[in-house]
């Protein structure tokens, strides 16, 4: 009787363990898999679907119009915030990577403290595959990716490299260092060499899905080096024979630029039909988009177009934070539209893992401008849950840039302002394909093909138009605006081209947003960038970058001292002046006048109880008496100032009918020239 009790307990045991296994494993197959593209300093105007047919997107396009075009998608203005906000789901002020980017010889990177998004979806149960760029530091093999949760990386850690060789030259010419910067995991890839970096990657890409078990969940991350500019010799490359289909355009460097474009998009196409052909499409999220803006001009510019939004990458504008990007999926609800929710790229680690089924639990210093669980509010349409992105506090460039419910507030600026303007107007003299023969290329897509006919030629002239920046009807009294003198506030949904400052309109507005910016200011992390470091010379280690700082070396400060930019000789030669005043001009006055009449009043008063001490003792003691306080009865304390809450559901911040139709005023001269070439575009 014993023995057959104890056998039916172990029967038991064994079946519950293999129902476990069985549910675990379906669990498995549930979860979709989820494939990231990410483009690197590509422009807003760079592809079809925001209305330019300079440069044909075909593959990107079709999977926005079958998906959900994201038309008010922000992220940092550089790439190193950028990217470490993807992986951490935080602004970059919450784990200083606020400042400026990673060079190669710089000894910091992400702190180790920080959970990435591959982490948690590897202890989900899925295979965590990186190709291409990584950008979060490699100083110390604790640092590079396989050490970060992914499970396999094919590319490079750098910022750049060039797209034949895959070196990289330091662009600091004071410095010679040239080193190989291209990976297999941890080892070296040399093999590589010669191929050009974006087909290299697409290759690789498609190998990770080829090779793939279909039956557990993939997360793949694509960082793309295009159309990031290669190294300062010869920053814009691309095959000859892709060059040469773009013969109408007049500018060789945007001809070139074109061609980095067309093979990024034919690496989407691909990487697609890749899914196909595993049949992982029907529960596949592919999410598509860039980094930040494009660099028109200085450092690393590659020509690329944030037209007609104003600035360029690293600076406050929404020409470096406002990115393209779509997200496709059968998993979504309600596909085929243009949404103008605001999606911030610290939003996808919360909003994936959701579309996982993955927790992904907060810290306790988790505040709004962190990231938000977007799936249901993007796969149904159910509202806008973000009202307040912080693009950018860099105390050390001395600017800031933040928008709340619709209002965008700018302080400061970078490169004296030169940025402050707006690149990339297209040459009207060239000749570009015409509408039809850009719908016909969308059309004959596999990406469109897949959609059953679903995605018609009527479906993507209406979501092309509704995707298309209006810079809007300028007021007669329009208010140009000088970052550098004063901030600067505007209505970004009806003045997407920040074109009228309106802070001389609602100084209690300007107030504040300062009262809350200073809150974040206090609680942020203190960058963490450190100076350049010698030993990092590739020349070190047989011409190729690698890490030269062993782990117990690797400090694991939260930032570097407060002296930085006698780290930086660059930044001190741009002469950058401090965050201002955060108090408007016609405010100032008011306060100074307060906070003198206070004192007057503070010393009169001390004069009076040091004069009187006893007589103001005695009456305290009735007062204390009367209160209940020397009875031993204690105050009841205030209670600590909170922000007020900005999440709501109430509108998801669509441009109002009529914009394109409206017409200018007269403004002045300064002003006229702009609209002339806003009506151009």
């Amino acid at each position: 009787m014993q023995t057959t009790l104890a056998i039916d307990a172990i029967l038991s045991s064994l079946f519950l363990l293999l129902l476990g296994q069985m549910i675990r494993a379906a669990e498995s197959t549930k979860r979709p898999h989820i494939v990231i593209i990410l483009a690197d300093d590509m422009g807003w105007n760079d592809v079809g679907h925001h209305g330019s047919n300079q440069i044909p997107t075909p593959n990107i396009d079709a999977l926005a119009y079958d998906g959900i075009l994201l038309n008010r998608h922000y992220s940092a203005p550089m790439c190193t915030p950028s990217r470490a906000s993807l992986m951490t789901g935080r602004n970059s002020i919450n784990t200083g990577m606020q400042h400026y980017v990673i060079d190669s010889d710089e000894p910091w990177g992400l702190g180790l403290d920080q959970k990435i998004m591959p982490q948690f979806f590897k202890e989900a149960g899925y295979k965590t595959h990186l190709v291409g760029k990584w950008h979060l530091g490699f100083f110390a093999e604790s640092y590079t990716p396989t050490k970060r949760g992914f499970d396999n990386h094919i590319g490079y850690w750098g910022p750049y490299i060039d797209y034949w060789n895959h070196t990289l030259k330091m662009s600091d010419p004071s410095k010679q260092y040239v080193g190989y910067d291209m990976r297999r995991n941890a080892t070296v890839d040399m093999k590589s060499h010669g191929t050009y970096a974006t087909d290299y990657f697409t290759e690789a890409a498609s190998s990770v899905i080829l090779d793939h078990n279909s039956e557990e969940p993939l997360f793949l991350v694509v960082s793309h080096l295009a159309p990031h500019a290669g190294n300062a010799d010869d920053p814009m490359q691309a095959p000859e024979e892709t060059i040469n289909k773009f013969g109408y355009i007049s500018d060789i460097d945007r001809r070139i630029y074109a061609a980095m474009i067309s093979k990024l998009d034919d690496s989407v196409g691909q990487i697609f039909n890749t899914l196909k052909t595993k049949n992982m499409l029907e529960n596949s999220i592919i999410l598509v988009m860039s980094d930040n803006g494009a660099p028109s001009v200085g450092m690393h510019s590659n020509t690329g177009s944030n037209y007609p939004m104003k600035g360029q990458k690293n600076s406050p504008w929404e020409g470096a934070t406002r990115s393209f990007a779509a997200l496709w999926s059968p998993l979504l609800q309600e596909r085929q539209r243009v949404s103008n929710q605001f999606v911030h790229i610290t939003d996808w680690l919360p909003t994936l893992a959701s579309a996982a089924g993955i927790e992904v639990p907060f810290s306790k210093q988790h505040s709004e401008i962190d990231g938000i669980d977007q799936w249901e509010a993007l796969s149904y349409d159910t509202g806008n849950p973000r009202r307040v992105i912080l693009h950018v506090i860099d105390e050390i460039a001395g600017f800031t840039s933040y928008m709340e419910n619709g209002y965008k507030y700018v302080n400061g600026s970078t490169t004296h302002g030169f940025f402050d303007k707006w690149f990339g107007l297209l040459d009207a003299n060239d000749t570009i394909p015409s509408d039809g023969e850009y719908f016909a290329r969308v059309l004959e897509t596999d990406i469109a093909k897949w959609s059953n006919d679903s995605l018609t030629k009527d479906t993507i002239k209406h979501l092309r138009k509704h995707a298309r920046i209006h810079c809007g009807a300028l007021p007669d009294d329009i208010n140009f605006c000088d970052p550098l003198i004063q901030p600067c506030l505007f209505d970004i949904i009806n003045d997407p081209c920040e074109l009228n400052d309106i802070s001389h309109k609602h100084p209690e507005k300007v107030a504040a947003i300062q009262y809350k910016l200073n809150i974040y200011r206090r609680s942020a992390a203190k960058p963490r960038n450190k100076p350049d470091d010698p030993a990092a010379n590739p020349a070190n280690f047989g011409g190729v970058w690698t890490w030269w700082r062993t782990d117990d070396d690797a400090s694991e400060e939260t930032g570097s001292s407060p002296e930085i930019q006698e780290d930086y000789p660059w930044l001190k030669e741009l002469e950058i002046p401090p965050p201002h005043s955060s108090l408007p001009e016609n405010v100032r006055l008011t306060v100074i006048i307060t906070i003198v009449v206070i004192g007057v009043v503070f010393v009169v008063g001390a004069l009076i109880y040091l004069s009187n001490k006893n007589l103001l003792r005695t009456c305290t003691k009735d007062k204390l008496v009367e209160s209940g306080l020397a009875c031993g009865v204690k105050p009841v304390s205030e209670p600590k100032s909170t922000l007020p809450s900005d999440s709501s559901n109430s509108s998801d911040g669509k441009m109002p009918e009529g914009c394109e139709n409206s017409s200018t005023a007269q403004i002045t001269s300064k002003a006229y020239r702009i609209r002339n070439n806003l009506e151009r575009y």
